[in-house]
């Protein structure tokens, strides 16, 4: 065998960043007695011998070893209490469970991103372990025996304390899932990976994808090595319950995770939390609490196209995708069960031709003729408040909505859409005061993994939940876990959505670190992003900001959430903007290695690098034409987030000299996403006709300029376009 496709086990556990978010201390000896390349000793660290392997084993070696290592090192942590198990059942366990996490990983390398290549897998047990099925107990014998060759001979279980592994392997097989297929379940089918990078609809992996220039907090992000490793640590608490006692476990984590976000927006208790997969998800809780109060609904939704494209759909009480979060198929824009049949949706426009921005003022005499109508006709609206949209805008400001909720007492709800989570606690707390119920999210403006979303309750809507129930359909969407223990919930499925605690529990690793950084270094981080975006995006002669209104009145100068974090540009070709489908090509090309279609273009080695750089910038917004044609243009973002302020994007061991600080490493990468959009302009019909890309001649639309406002008096019903996007 050629030695070059040979690898040290030592330096690949440090220099494989798959692993990174899994590592743990680990000792080095040249022993060339060892039985294995990697021994796991009774501490949970590692011993290396110098014995040399493939690429391929060396993964799956230092896989098997980690998971090992990890049960090895608290065994008991997070189970629920109950008989202790004897050491020797409870180490075949453990081996077991490492065994079949570890060959799942690597069946998963079919769906994420292949490192390293694919072929079988080094082991004789790896494709029974990894099946749907439960081996056979001979199967099982034979996966102990071996793995057990890679722990110290102090932790191997003795013979006759594998009995009764394969009843436990029965109550527990499905539940035997690796961290990063664990966060790909319960949602929707925007989780599902697709395509040559093993990306979901959001442009996003379930772990850290290196070398990513990411500028997507307005969409999504992929989750850093911080929030990696919380989530690959909450899995390893789940299957140290199952090892522990099976399907016994308690909900307790997922209250948790409720209880650190109430604390956290500074409310008075889990009580308060109710978790969900996604804002959409949020939306349709919120279209349920207002089922409990009348069965005539009607939903004013100022900013409608920069909010979730979804969420014109769940505020009528329909099925807004192809499948529920926890995996049941429907058929989207059918009514769920148990939702108010009476429920109306009006969508009010946020920009008008050109992308021009329509004033607060007009947006507020819509809705307030749009209340009216609804009010006399005996049915109860619910306002929503964007804080902040799609392109970083406040729709409507607080004293506006105050000011409609005052002219029908009683008779409003107001559900603050605040999913970016661009704004501080106080706010949000104060908006719970006010009666409002909240939706946030830990994944966009804290850039914890897709899917991690929330619902904060004020008191009457949680006084509902005492007296009232909610819809039968919402037992497809959630379980009690996720919810208050009032007795609304008792219709809701027991156990909990195991993906979302994963999500939100790499969201809380990121919030807490944005806490914990001082006030005026928010502020100051932000504020020279900011700055410098502005002077990037300007002097690109390939863009066109979009007009934008300050969020300064509303939150007082000098905090960081009265800064623009999210700055949203139309792209020109030829002077003319690139219309919506256009655009979404381009985001995809964007993310892409373009090196293969652009091989024979390319002139030297650091366009090569260009092309290949993938740089992730927030999801095309759709713009109205000068033509007053809905959706005709695209707008990309890019955004600020609090990895910017932590630090915790920084990409583990990267060198960065001395006299950079973050914020003039975030620059650098503005100026080079910027440079590779001008690389995709410059190619775009070789791209274009390229057998690998897909393209769309560029239509020639005149430049947007913002000027008068034509408005539309709103949309009631569930447009078209709503159907298609969302």
């Amino acid at each position: 065998m050629d030695a070059s496709h040979l690898t040290n086990l030592a330096q690949y556990l440090h220099a494989n960043p798959d692993l990174h978010p899994m590592l743990r201390p680990c000792s080095v000896v040249q022993n060339p007695s060892f039985e294995r390349p990697v021994c796991v000793q009774s501490d949970g660290s590692l011993v290396c011998s110098s014995q040399q392997v493939t690429s391929a084993s060396a993964w799956f070696l230092t896989r098997l070893a980690l998971e090992v290592a990890e049960l090895v090192s608290n065994p008991g942590a997070g189970a629920p209490a109950r008989k202790v198990l004897p050491a020797g059942q409870r180490m075949a366990r453990i081996l077991l469970a490492a065994a079949r996490l570890t060959a799942r990983a690597w069946c998963g390398r079919m769906v994420f991103p292949a490192s390293p290549p694919l072929h079988s897998m080094p082991c004789f047990w790896g494709e029974a372990m990894a099946g749907e099925a439960v081996p056979a107990p001979s199967q099982l014998a034979a996966c102990l025996a071996d793995v057990a060759l890679y722990v110290a001979p102090s932790l191997r279980p003795q013979v006759g304390e594998g009995h009764g592994v394969y009843a436990w392997a029965c109550s527990v097989w499905s539940s035997l899932q690796p961290a990063e297929w664990r966060m790909v379940q319960g949602g929707d089918e925007r989780l599902d990976l697709t395509g040559p990078y093993g990306l979901n609809r959001y442009g996003c992996q379930p772990f850290p994808r290196s070398g990513e220039l990411a500028f997507s907090s307005s969409t999504a992000s992929s989750p850093t090595v911080v929030a990696a490793r919380a989530m690959y640590q909450a899995n390893m608490r789940l299957i140290r319950r199952a090892v522990e006692g099976g399907e016994g476990a308690e909900l307790c984590p997922v209250r948790e995770v409720r209880a650190f976000v109430a604390a956290f927006y500074h409310l008075d208790g889990p009580d308060r939390v109710v978790l969900a997969p996604s804002g959409t998800d949020c939306a349709l809780a919120a279209t349920a609490f207002m089922g409990m109060a009348s069965p005539h609904i009607t939903t004013l939704l100022p900013g409608v196209e920069e909010t979730g494209s979804g969420v014109p759909l769940a505020t009528c009480g329909r099925h807004f995708a192809q499948r529920t979060a926890l995996g049941h198929g429907v058929d989207k824009g059918t009514l769920i069960d148990g939702f108010v049949r009476d429920a109306e949706h009006v969508g009010l426009p946020l920009r008008a031709e050109g992308g021009a921005r329509i004033p607060d003022d007009d947006l507020f005499a819509t809705c307030q003729q749009q209340m009216d109508r609804a009010v006399r006709a005996g049915r109860r609206v619910l306002l929503y408040l964007l804080h902040v949209s799609k392109t970083g805008q406040l729709v409507l400001p607080a004293a506006q909505v105050r000011a409609l909720c005052a002219l029908y007492p009683g008779q409003v709800d107001v559900l603050v859409d605040a999913c970016q989570a661009r704004l501080r606690a106080e706010h949000v707390r104060q908006y719970v005061g006010w009666g409002w119920a909240v939706m946030v999210t830990g994944s966009k403006f804290f850039t914890g993994p897709p899917f991690s979303g929330a619902l904060l309750l004020p008191d009457g809507w949680l006084e509902r939940l005492h007296h009232a129930s909610l819809p039968a359909g919402l037992a497809a969407y959630a379980t009690r876990a996720e919810w208050p223990d009032l007795p609304a919930a008792l219709t809701l499925p027991a156990g909990m959505n195991a993906g979302l605690l994963l999500r939100w529990s790499g969201a809380r690793a990121e919030m807490a670190a944005f806490a914990a950084v001082p006030e005026t270094q928010k502020y100051d981080r932000l504020h020279r992003f900011g700055v410098d975006v502005l002077h990037a995006l300007r002097a690109c002669p390939y863009v066109r900001l979009l007009p934008s209104a300050d969020l300064a009145p509303a939150h007082g100068v000098g905090t960081w959430d009265s800064l623009p974090s999210i700055f949203a540009f139309v792209v020109l070709l030829d002077g003319y903007p690139l219309t919506l489908v256009q655009v979404r090509q381009l985001h995809g090309w964007l993310l892409a290695d373009l090196t293969a279609p652009l091989c024979a273009c390319l002139r030297d080695v650091a366009e090569r690098a260009l092309a290949a750089l993938p740089c992730h910038v927030g999801q095309p917004v759709a713009i109205t034409d000068n033509a007053g044609q809905e959706g005709a243009l695209g707008a990309l973002r890019i955004s600020a987030s609090a990895r910017l302020v932590s630090g915790t994007g920084a990409r583990v061991g990267a060198a960065r000299p001395a006299d950079q600080s973050e914020g003039m490493v975030c620059h650098a990468g503005v100026v080079r996403v910027l440079a590779k959009l001008e690389l995709i302009l410059r190619y775009w019909s070789e791209l274009a006709h390229a057998p690998s890309c897909t393209g769309t001649p560029v239509e020639r639309v005149p430049v947007p300029v913002a000027g008068d406002c034509v408005w539309d008096q709103g949309r009631q019903g569930i447009s078209s376009l709503a159907l298609r996007q969302s």
